[in-house]
This record gives C-alpha cells, structure tokens and sequence, in this order.
C-alpha cells in the first residue's frame, strides 16, 4: 500500500471519529469553536516553534529564504486566477467572492501541517511553516475582503488580521533559527506535546463541521464542483508544471505542490458567517472539496511524487 493512502487512511479515521462525535452532538458548535480556537492560538503555534528548532545553516537559511519567495509568488498568482476562474463559472453577487476564496486559500493549516507530517516526517514542517507565511497575511485580511465585498459587514482591516499567532510562532522560531536559541528542558517537552495534539484535534474538528452541513443542499451547486475540481486538480497540477519547468526539485517541489491539493480553507465557512456573506456556499465548498480530498490528495501524491 502506497504511503499517502496509508497515512490519508489513518487521517480519515481521526476524521470519522470528529464526524461521529458531531452527529452524536458529543462536540457541539461551541465546544468545536473552541477547539478550533485552541489549534489556531496554542497547538499550531506549538508544532510551528518546535519544528523550526533546526541547528543553523547557511544552506537551510537560503532554503527558508526560497521557501518564502515560491509561496508569494504562488499566492499573488493565485488571487487573480482564482478571481478570473469566478467570472469564468458565472458566479455572481456574494457567491463570487465564495469561489474566488476558494480558488486561492487552501486549508493548509487544519490538514496541511497534519498530512505533510504523515507523508515526508516532521522535518519538512520547517518548510512547511515559512511557507504558509503569506496565507497568514493574506487570507485574514484580502480574503476577507473577497468574501465581504459589497456588503455592510466588510470589517476593516486590523492589526489583529495581521499579526496573530500562527505568524508570530513562525516569526519567532525563524528569529531562533536564525540566532541558534535552543529551546530545552520541561519547555521542549511541553510544546512537542502541545504541538503533537494538532493532528487529531484537527481532523476530529473538521470531521464535526462536516457532520454539522446540510448535504442535500450541496448536491444542487454545480459551481460548488467545478471550484473544487480548480482547487484540488487543476490548481496544483499548474503549480507543479510550472516549478518542475522552472527546474524545481525535491522538498522545495513538493511543499508547494502538495499543499496546493489541500482543499478549500475552513475559514471560508467562518469568515463568511462572521461577516455577513455567503456562509452557506461557503459551507457547501468546504465540505465537498474536503470530502473529494480524501480521493484526490493521495492520488496525486502518489503519481506526481511516488508516496
């Protein structure tokens, strides 16, 4: 058995075992948005500093740098594709700011560090944390503003929106790596700990949003299908055909690549119901993409990267 059927197997499990909880209402609405709240502000930031404590080198410095520079360069050609595939599938009004969303932010948080982990080990989520960087200033800010566009609930933009933990735990471990400041004794343990919790908290808190949506009102959104076929097919595909073109090769392939198939982020659910948009679409494309992902992510780990 290929090893991302494996591990997207393992992964399912911890997201049946959330999905079943929610049906049972063991996890509640609020029970899950503190949870949610916990993995965002404490075990995430936790598995980021932990994962960036590498001994310094020039070498893993330049790739950091490089990391970085490919994931601003993906993002900023993402937003205006992701908004030109929004007009090309006709979507209109709030909707359209739905399926721009959709197009450009994947969940790499909630199943990205959770799945790069169980494929290529937890030494490639160094990587995976200076990349994520940009989605960070991004999704909270100029997602929003794609999600709220033309309504009275367009938020302003706030400090808060761009700096929040996921970003000062990756500022500061890269501030760490950089100077070689070890972190050891009880405080290690503590947050490896505290960082491991992120896998299954993850998947059991996706498995019971996806037990909370109205299925039969998914079925009826063509639009809803063809975004999820750009974000978990054609959108990673063009990711990888550019970087192998340009020459691109091992971890600074992959990172990219199999982050791109991660399906549409989970705060197109949240953002658009805090702020007055269109929450419902927003619920159906996260849960048909998440449900999809578990097909398409192996799938295409296993043919483009041999998993």
């Amino acid at each position: 058995m290929p090893q991302s059927v494996f591990q997207s197997i393992v992964l399912f499990i911890l997201l049946a075992s959330g999905f079943g909880a929610g049906k049972l209402k063991v996890l509640g609405p609020e029970t899950v948005r503190g949870m949610s709240r916990f993995i965002v502000d404490f075990t995430l930031p936790a598995l980021v500093l932990v994962s960036m404590q590498k001994p310094f080198s020039p070498e893993l410095r330049d790739e950091a740098f490089r990391m970085l520079g490919i994931s601003f360069a993906i993002y900023l050609s993402a937003l205006p594709l992701a908004v030109l595939w929004a007009r090309a599938i006709r979507a209109r009004g709030l909707e359209r700011g739905v399926h721009e969303f959709g197009g450009t932010f994947a969940n790499v948080a909630f199943m990205g560090f959770p799945i790069m982990g169980a494929y290529f080990g937890k030494d490639i989520l160094f990587d995976v944390s200076i990349y994520n960087m940009p989605f960070q200033l991004l999704a909270f800010s100029v997602g929003v503003i794609m999600l709220t566009r033309g309504t009275s609930g367009a938020p302003r933009l706030t400090l808060r929106q761009w700096i929040n933990p996921a970003i000062l735990s990756t500022t500061l471990g890269f501030v760490f790596f950089l100077g070689s400041v070890k972190i050891s004794g009880p405080l290690l343990s503590g947050l490896t700990i505290l960082g491991d919790m992120t896998t299954p908290l993850s998947m059991a808190v996706i498995g019971a949003i996806l037990s909370r949506m109205d299925v039969r009102g998914v079925l009826g959104n063509l639009r809803v299908y063809l975004t999820s076929v750009y974000r978990l097919v054609l959108h990673p595909l063009a990711v990888w055909l550019v970087l192998s073109a340009l020459g691109m090769r091992g971890q600074s392939l992959a990172v990219p690549v199999v982050l791109a198939t991660m399906p549409v982020a989970a705060n197109a659910s949240i953002l658009s119901d805090a702020y007055g948009g269109d929450s419902e679409t927003a619920s159906a494309l996260v849960f048909v993409s998440t449900a999809v992902s578990l097909v398409t992510i192996p799938l295409l780990a296993w043919t483009l990267f041999g998993l």
